[in-house]
């Protein structure tokens, strides 16, 4: 089991790409193509995503799990960079998300309550720091 890294989708456009078998969306409201690599994040820094990306957004979400390991058998790198403000390390997805069981590890559904977005668990799922 490798590195897991977490990325925030809007249900309708991971429903969309499943016809394909690929998915091409960086974050809420932009392509892959236009911003050069998909938004990913760690455990650590989802709560900061959904609060400051998605917390107004209604649509339903998903928490998609990848396997950085899976990833890069299918060609796909991931880059770290780094965020000087809080020294933390944020993963960016280098290329087409391919929709197979060796790169998505689960697909958790984000639930909403009086508070905000809730993370969901993350449990056992190996999820990078």
């Amino acid at each position: 089991m490798g590195t897991r890294i977490l990325h925030v989708a809007i249900s309708d456009d991971w429903e969309a790409s499943r016809n394909f078998g690929e998915y091409e969306v960086s974050t809420r409201g932009v392509g892959l193509f236009d911003a050069g690599y998909i938004c990913a994040t760690t455990a650590s820094g989802i709560d900061d995503v959904l609060r400051r990306r998605y917390a107004d957004l209604q649509l339903p979400l998903l928490l998609v799990v990848i396997d950085v390991e899976g990833l890069e058998k299918a060609g796909v790198g991931v880059c770290w960079q780094d965020h000087g403000v809080d020294s933390r390390r944020t993963p960016r997805i280098e290329g087409i998300l391919p929709m197979i069981d060796d790169v998505v590890v689960a697909l958790l559904p984000v639930q909403r309550s009086a508070d905000g977005l809730d993370v969901p668990d993350l449990t056992g799922l190996d999820v990078a720091l």
